[in-house]
């Protein structure tokens, strides 16, 4: 018999305060002036060589010691999304909910690369296990050659850092965008540890007949299924016939927004929450 889940209660249910509550927790912030040059705190976990002009080295087939990583030994299947407002969360219990915070926006307009790193201050219980997320937008005369693959895979390898146990990549790309898009993928995969998860977000629309996503060398998709504009009602209908998306890709995860309606899905699967916001005690209680 299939086994309906509304996702979203199930996720919220499964928060639960850490006893004692009184942990200074473990601050999260940094700042990088003009550059995203690592500090050594970050080239322990880079393989990026120093330098603005550096380019990384891809690791030679079959010399990896690192153990292959696993979503379900890794951490559990409850995500927070703290994107750019402070955020604490000490309140959540680590053993059943991990942390995926906005750590890096990069901006390619006029043949440059703008970075911002996350300016306001994440707190987390200690041992919470954290994903970085990469946010990346496009504008006019957007440089996607070689070049900007080695410069932005440099700057998401300088993002793992103790405690992070996967990057995970948010950019809505355009159609002309996708060949660049994979190639980035590609070179980031090759360069991490296999012991660090590579990670992205997905358009909804993506995961409904789009054979695009077939064969990325990504360990999770995650199909943001809010905030979808004008392809929500289709997305929601498609939904509500099949119970799951065509896609295969795109069953091991979904996104949600706490003050969207969540889809009622078979099956078993990662859930991350989007808050408008900052994340709050109260907030989950609601």
């Amino acid at each position: 018999m299939k086994n309906l889940v509304l996702l979203a209660a199930a996720a919220l249910l499964s928060f639960v305060a850490v006893p004692g509550g009184g942990s200074e927790g473990v601050p999260l912030r940094r700042t990088f002036g003009s550059g995203i040059l690592p500090s050594p705190h970050y080239a322990r976990s880079s393989p990026a060589i120093p330098g603005s002009k550096a380019r990384l080295a891809s690791p030679a087939r079959g010399t990896r010691s690192s153990p292959r990583f696993r979503w379900g030994e890794t951490f559990p299947d409850t995500v927070l999304w703290a994107w750019e407002h402070p955020q604490d969360l000490r309140w959540i219990d680590p053993n059943t909910t991990c942390v995926a915070h906005l750590a890096l926006t990069l901006r390619l307009a006029d043949r440059q690369i703008l970075r911002q790193p996350r300016q306001q201050v994440l707190r987390v219980p200690p041992g919470t296990r954290l994903v970085a997320v990469a946010r990346i937008e496009t504008g006019a005369e957007t440089d996607l050659g070689p070049s900007a693959i080695e410069d932005i895979a440099r700057d998401l390898v300088a993002l793992a850092r103790p405690g992070v146990v996967a990057i995970q990549v948010d950019f809505d790309a355009a159609r002309s965008e996708r060949a660049f898009y994979r190639a980035l993928l590609e070179r980031l995969r090759a360069t991490l540890p296999d012991s660090l998860g590579l990670s992205m977000t997905a358009l909804a629309s993506w995961c409904l007949d789009d054979p695009w996503l077939q064969g990325l060398p990504v360990d999770e998709i995650v199909p943001m299924v809010f905030r979808m504009g004008r392809d929500g009602e289709a997305v929601r209908r498609v939904l509500a016939d099949r119970g799951d998306f065509p896609c295969a890709e795109c069953r091991g995860a979904i996104g949600l927004a706490t003050d969207e309606p969540a889809p009622l899905l078979r099956g078993h699967r990662r859930v991350y929450l989007f808050q408008a916001g900052a994340w709050s005690l109260a907030e989950r209680r609601r």
